[in-house]
């Protein structure tokens, strides 16, 4: 795996080129689970641990190798890191995902299949909205004002590519109008499993290396 450092006032972002064999492992849970009246979305089971143990595990060392927990992981308590739920997005023509955050301490996107987008889409961009077609994260810069940060989706470049962020990241999906080909995309979320207490402190303290190690040695 190829990783790129995206760094943000306050935050962090991992882009990540999944190699050939993970992205056809995805395919296949894809098909696997995908229900006979799926729509828009349904979701997956991360078969065996595979992408839990071949990427997350190692992309999650890198983060908090370079960025350090998050500060949400602040508590009087040692708990585990759990991979909570994991799901599939078909999104349409016209269709889109408002702009929302998520409730864990790290979420991703896996772009696996992207339409083929046709030229003059930046004249509909230029026309309907300059983001048609992006996925977008939003954060607030040195001095509080809110800024975004777009990703172009573009089949060439984008296709395979997955985001490890911050799940308090606001992000969103605009609408590609220029071809009925849906796009195919996975997401996920890393959260703290409050059921499993390892250790308790007198006083509060980040979530440490030793959590870490029990959330990576699962599925090994």
């Amino acid at each position: 795996m190829n990783t790129k450092k995206i760094e943000l006032p306050n935050y962090g972002i991992l882009d990540v080129t999944l190699e050939k064999n993970v992205l056809d492992h995805l395919h296949h849970l894809v098909e696997k689970y995908e229900p006979d009246d799926a729509k828009q979305q349904w979701m997956l089971v991360d078969d065996e641990n595979r992408f839990q143990k071949e990427v997350l595990n190692p992309i999650i060392q890198e983060y908090v190798t370079d960025y350090g927990f998050p500060e949400k992981l602040k508590t009087t308590h040692i708990h585990d890191l759990t991979f909570q739920k994991f799901w599939a997005n078909y999104t349409g023509k016209g269709e889109y995902q408002a702009l929302h955050n998520h409730d864990a301490i790290w979420s991703f996107v896996i772009w696996l299949k992207l339409p083929a987008v046709a030229n003059d889409e930046q004249s509909v961009k230029d026309a309907m909205h300059p983001d048609a077609g992006d996925f977008i994260l939003t954060y607030s810069d040195i001095i509080g004002r809110t800024r975004k940060v777009n990703w172009k989706l573009e089949k060439q470049y984008n296709e395979g590519h997955m985001l490890l962020f911050p799940s308090d990241l606001y992000h969103a999906v605009y609408p590609h109008f220029q071809t009925d080909e849906k796009r195919l995309s996975l997401a996920g979320d890393i959260v703290i499993n409050s059921n499993v207490v390892t250790d308790i402190y007198d006083q509060g303290m980040l979530l440490g290396p030793s959590n870490s190690q029990e959330f990576l040695k699962k599925g090994s």
